[in-house]
């Protein structure tokens, strides 16, 4: 059946024929000895070093740097002015209830409202013509 299916698929009869090259070089080549335990270490050392490296040589590394500052700098003044706006509040807060207890009378009448209605209208009329005939 396989032999049937490679004659008429030609991905895995492309595939079969890269896995025998494969085996034909692990047949030639030799066997090595092993690296030791401490060779991931190593490797690993060694990528560690190249990232830190390659970042040093990054363009934008100055412009995150001054980034995180702004940022630093812009969330401070946010606190400082959230605390002033709070302090101001409280004391506004203060200053009206010193000023209910010590309310003298008012020299300016309030407004009139606006009528709500057309009887508020009238009432309205009659109080002001009332006694003027």
């Amino acid at each position: 059946m396989l032999a049937d299916h490679l004659v008429t698929c030609a991905g895995c009869r492309a595939a079969l024929e890269h896995a025998a090259v494969s085996a034909r070089l692990l047949a030639i080549a030799e066997p090595t000895a092993d690296p030791g335990a401490g060779f991931s270490r190593i490797v690993m050392a060694r990528i560690r070093q190249e990232l830190l490296s390659s970042e040093g040589k990054s363009i934008w590394r100055p412009v995150v740097s001054v980034a995180w500052r702004f940022a630093a700098t812009a969330a401070f003044a946010l606190v400082l002015l959230v605390s002033f706006d709070l302090g101001r509040h409280s004391q506004f807060v203060s200053d009206q209830s010193v000023m209910a207890e010590n309310r003298m009378p008012e020299i300016v009448p309030e407004r009139p409202s606006l009528p709500a209605n057309r009887d508020d209208v009238l009432l309205m009329m009659a109080d002001t013509s009332h006694g003027k005939q």
